[in-house]
């Protein structure tokens, strides 16, 4: 049985359903803060604190502002664009370890005769996204203190996280407190919907599930692959905000420019250009997020060890 539980597991692919629906709960949460924290703010007459919903404006085709038509008509692209591109990204993921799966090349690393979970640990991903975010935050807002203000991220930074305003120590600490914050709610959703599912489909076989709950986590996610997942989700992103300045006719290019620096205007060289340089980091990115994922793991399972 065990052999068996190990060939099944070894052989086992992604499953687009779990993750789309770990990015829907994400996604569609987000918005509903996003949105609903900035009526209130609006209703009680305060301005300038809360600038979440813009994010929206710029990536969802037909969302124009906070009036009702708008929220609903986001609030459906949200919820459904979740699931898209969770079954666009997830088999394209699975296309390209195909060879892998197949050979059982991920799973090499397992000693012969034991048998690993694939267990997303809430501690592993939060401890992932915490560090690595905050990292980037840091390398950032560096950056920002020696390029021209037309370069520099603050712009992106100041919707993202709230109560972030500028170059100060402040806002820095402020900034690290909310990655903190995302880092918890991104890691329990994704955490508690990818376990759930792994853990249906161990109920198949009693014995295996016990032998797997007992061992640590194995290398489901490969690195390279799933950096070109990333890329590929980034790259959605940017069409979408591309789709989003063509049919609205708002030049959101300042959004843009900090990442994409050639990004002047809308034209077809530069489209192509932007969904390139977006793949690419996007690429980078997951690849080395993916990266410190497995360090933490790594760490975390030889303390429970």
């Amino acid at each position: 049985m065990l052999s068996e539980a190990k060939s099944r597991l070894a052989g086992k692919k992604l499953e687009p359903y779990p993750i789309a629906s770990a990015l829907f709960f994400i996604f569609t949460l987000l918005y509903l803060v996003c949105i609903g924290v900035k009526l209130i703010l609006v209703s009680l007459g305060i301005e300038g604190l809360w600038h979440m919903h813009k994010i929206w404006e710029i990536i969802l085709p037909w969302f124009g502002g906070l009036d009702s038509l708008s929220i609903v008509i986001g609030l459906l692209e949200v919820s459904l664009g979740s699931y898209l591109i969770g079954y666009i990204v997830v088999p394209a993921y699975n296309f390209l370890t195909r060879n892998k799966v197949r050979e059982h090349k991920i799973w090499e690393s397992i000693p012969s005769g034991e048998v690993k979970s694939i267990i997303v640990r809430f501690k592993t991903l939060f401890a992932t996204f915490a560090v690595y975010v905050s990292i980037l935050f840091t390398l950032c807002l560096l950056y920002d203190l020696v390029v021209p203000a037309e370069y520099q991220m603050l712009s992106l930074w100041k919707l993202l996280l709230p109560g972030f305003t500028g170059l100060n120590f402040l806002s820095y600490l402020i900034g690290l407190g909310v990655i903190v914050i995302y880092s918890a709610y991104t890691a329990f959703i994704f955490s508690k919907t990818l376990n759930n599912f792994e853990k249906s489909e161990l109920k198949k076989s009693e014995e295996m599930r016990k032998e797997l709950e007992s061992s640590g986590a194995g290398k489901k996610y490969d690195e390279k692959y799933f950096g070109v997942a990333a890329g590929i989700f980034a790259a959605a992103i940017f069409i979408l905000a591309a789709i989003k300045m063509i049919f609205s006719g708002v030049d959101n290019s300042v959004y843009v420019k900090p990442l994409i620096p050639f990004f002047n205007s809308l034209n077809v060289i530069n489209i192509i250009g932007g969904i390139a340089a977006s793949f690419l980091w996007g690429w980078i990115l997951g690849y080395f997020f993916m990266i410190v994922y497995h360090w933490f793991d790594k760490k975390f399972s030889n303390l429970r060890g």
